[in-house]
Parts: structure tokens; sequence; C-alpha cells
């Protein structure tokens, strides 16, 4: 049997304004820390998109990755009412022209809500356009996430990582919201990827290793060692990433 291959939806770079994990600010070194855990392809986040101004960091991200195939940038978006941003259609556009395949949001660290009068006008031109919208679960409740997913069915919502505790809240959610995906890097719960498996097929969960900040064989380990079948695994690993692509790509 082949070894599994992985696509990482959950790859940072770049320094944090307080350094107090492990980072990467170089995307070579990025690409040599996973390369042999056979990561061959990631979604990548970058720090400032988060922690400084989204618009700068995105130009600077994608620049960054201009040499690295297999390396996707993520861009971190904001509502455009204040000027910070284009308006959705223009936002929409430069990133299909650039290749981005998916946006994060952070309203917490970036002061809005994802209340319908603030983010529809975006939201909307992501799921018309087929972009893959990715939330830190900490930045968005599950309450929040559950009317994202039903006002906007077309729109493939990733939540990134989920807790350890989380099960209560997650599972009605994912039963409810077939449009929802969860990142499987911090989601360290005992026989977890298998439940989940077992009650709503492997094709809900994509492999994510939060690497640098967390040690990627510890991701790596959770699918390959996962009581499931290897089908399951090879959907977790890079199946579920390539099919969503594949629709963002249409």
């Amino acid at each position: 049997m082949a070894p599994l291959e992985f696509f990482d939806f959950n790859l940072i770079l770049g320094r944090p304004n307080i350094p107090k994990y492990r980072f990467e600010e170089d995307p070579a070194a990025l690409k040599a820390a996973v390369d042999p855990l056979n990561i061959t392809r990631a979604l990548v986040r970058y720090t400032q998109g988060e922690e400084s101004h989204p618009a700068a960091a995105n130009r600077v991200l994608s620049a960054a990755l201009e040499d690295f195939e297999s390396f996707l940038p993520v861009w971190a978006v904001l509502p455009h009412w204040t000027g910070e941003f284009p308006p959705p259609q223009d936002l929409v556009a430069e990133m299909r022209a650039k290749r981005v395949p998916a946006a994060v949001a952070y309203p917490q660290t970036h002061g809005f809500t994802m209340r319908r009068s603030v983010v529809g006008p975006l939201l909307d031109a992501l799921e018309e356009a087929g972009i893959i919208l990715a939330v830190p679960q900490a930045q968005v409740p599950f309450p929040v996430a559950e009317q994202i997913a039903h006002a906007h069915a077309g729109l493939r919502l990733v939540l990134l990582e989920v807790g350890y505790r989380s099960a209560r809240d997650l599972y009605p959610l994912m039963k409810k919201c077939q449009n929802l995906y969860v990142d499987t890097s911090t989601y360290m719960v005992h026989r977890g990827i298998e439940e989940i498996c077992r009650l709503f097929e492997a094709d809900r969960l994509l492999f994510g290793s939060r690497c640098p900040f967390y040690n990627p064989g510890a991701a790596v380990a959770g699918i390959t060692y996962a009581g499931i079948d290897e089908r399951e695994k090879r959907l977790i690993a890079r199946g579920n990433a390539e099919a969503l692509l594949g629709r963002g790509d249409r």
C-alpha cells in the first residue's frame, strides 16, 4: 500500500508579534519542515494577516509564495465598509487573478461581527466565486458558524482549530450544515476522528497540522494510525482538500 500523501489545510508562515511559539519566516524552511512527512501541498496563512493589516499582509504572502507551487496562499479578509478593503466583487476578482483559493476571517481580532449587515456582501461574493472561507473556531462561536452556513449554503466553510471539548456543539452543527468542514489540527479527541467518520463520513474532515506552531508529526500520526479504513484515511489526508479546491477552480 502506498504511503499517505497529505494536503495541509492549516500551515502558517511568518513571525508572530509575540514569538512565543516556533515560527518560520522563510517558505523554504517551512517546506523543509513538512516534506519529510509527505505533506506535499498546503494552504498557507500568514501571521501578519491576523496580527497586522490584512491587505498589506496578503500582498507579502502572495509574493513570498510565488516560487512555491505546492503552497497556496490564504488571504485574510475584512468587510469593505471602512475603505480598508475593496468592494467584495473587486476583492474576489483580485483573489481569482492571483490564484488565491481561500480566505480567512478573524472577526474578534479585527473588531467586526459576522452579522449579515456587516459581512453579507463579502460572503455572497466568496460564495459566488467558489472561494473557501476558513475561520478559527475561537473567533467564530458555533451558533455564528451555523448562521453563516445556513445563510450561505453554497459557501464551503472550514472551522479551524476546533477544540477537543467541542463535540456536543460540533456534532449537531455538522448534521445540520452539509457545507461545513473541520480541520483536524487540534481535534485531539480519543477516537474522535473515528467517531466523526462513523456519524458523518470522512468527507467532512480536512487534514491540518498548524505547523510550525505545532509539530506536524503529531497531526500526521493522528490520521495514519486512526482506526478507520484506508479509503477514509486518504480522503482526510488529501482527497477532501483536493475535491474542495477542484470545486473552487470551476
